[in-house]
């Protein structure tokens, strides 16, 4: 500020010109103060209803996503204690019961994943042993890194740079004792379910094993690799389909009651299982409450089928098979082909 002499208060007249000067000086100062904290003050207020609008759409966006889950729950079939979900919950009570490791395989679409999801909610609320559930990808199964870093949680574990390194800490600190599940097994690579068998021996924690009929590679096999990952399997199922009394305790979860749509959901039971069942009843459901009708009869199944045409193509196909009992891993039923 060169010359200050223009814009100077007349009531400071009398003072010296360099006086006159700070006090403008400070006057401008004070002023730009004052613009600074306003300033301030408006970027306070900007930035507090960023978050404001930011909170509102993360409240919008959960609520969303809890109408969608609920949504998807309303849709989804109810836990039945079906004769493949008594074999899995079993076979997990049996692993801890005598400290082995298990198999268990079947079909897609029997209900293993749906009992495996089960078992999780039975541990969290204390109404069953506790486990840990892992689900196995294609790609997560050829690295045995990524497999482990989803194990350490579950042991109370935290991982660390190198897989040898993990390893040894899962096999020496391992402070949590869950069975662990291991769902979609078939897609482990015979290095990474060796290593796990071996942080099952050395950490005491029992494992089960589920998945397709690949999954026999792990016991049916006489490579010495593969024998040695069968040997640390000993309590091993094989489920190869649900059974009719399965079919009506689905069908009755949706309020069924029509013979012969009892027996239609037999017939679909047949041919897709559990996974069959789950995705057409819901629909069916729908159907009946859009026609006003408090069950469901063979209408509204045939409706509902219609939204899956390669469901009625496999049902046409379809020929009558005798109702079999399931029997223990001791006295192995053949499969059905």
């Amino acid at each position: 500020m060169n010359d200050l002499t223009p814009t100077l208060d007349p009531k400071y007249a009398h003072l010296p010109l360099r006086l006159q000067r700070g006090i403008l000086q400070r006057k401008l100062e004070r002023e730009e103060e004052e613009r600074e904290e306003r300033r301030c003050q408006e970027g306070i207020a900007q930035r507090r209803a960023e978050i404001e609008a930011k909170r509102a759409a993360k409240a919008a966006q959960e609520e969303a996503f809890e109408a969608r889950r609920q949504a998807q729950l309303s849709r989804d079939t109810p836990f039945v204690m079906t004769s493949a979900a008594s074999v899995v919950l079993d076979t997990i009570d049996r692993c801890v019961r005598f400290g082995h490791n298990g198999l268990v395989t079947g079909a897609p679409g029997v209900g293993k994943t749906r009992a495996l999801q089960e078992a999780v909610r039975r541990s969290g609320t204390m109404e069953g042993p506790p486990v840990g559930l892992v689900t196995v990808t294609g790609v997560m199964g050829n690295s045995t890194m990524a497999v482990l870093e989803e194990v350490a949680p579950h042991v109370g574990v935290r991982t660390v740079y190198s897989v040898t390194a993990t390893l040894k800490l899962l096999c020496s600190r391992a402070s949590e004792f869950p069975v662990l599940l291991f769902d979609e097994a078939q897609n482990l690579a015979d290095r990474v379910a060796r290593d796990l068998l071996a942080i099952s021996e050395q950490a005491r924690v029992q494992m089960l094993f589920l998945g397709n009929d690949e999954a026999l590679k792990f016991v049916n096999s006489q490579k010495a690799a593969i024998r040695q990952i069968a040997r640390r399997l000993p309590i091993r199922e094989e489920i190869d389909c649900i059974l009719d009394a399965d079919a009506d305790l689905l069908a009755g979860q949706y309020t069924v009651e029509d013979p012969e749509a009892l027996r239609l959901c037999r017939n679909l039971a047949e041919t897709h299982h559990a996974d069959g069942i789950g995705k057409v009843l819901p629909i069916a459901r729908a159907v009946a409450e859009a026609a006003g009708s408090r069950t469901v009869n063979l209408d509204h199944l045939r409706e509902a089928l219609s939204f899956f045409p390669h469901f009625l193509r496999d049902l046409a196909r379809a020929k009558a098979a005798p109702q079999v009992e399931r029997q223990s891993s001791f006295k192995r039923l053949p499969k059905r082909r």
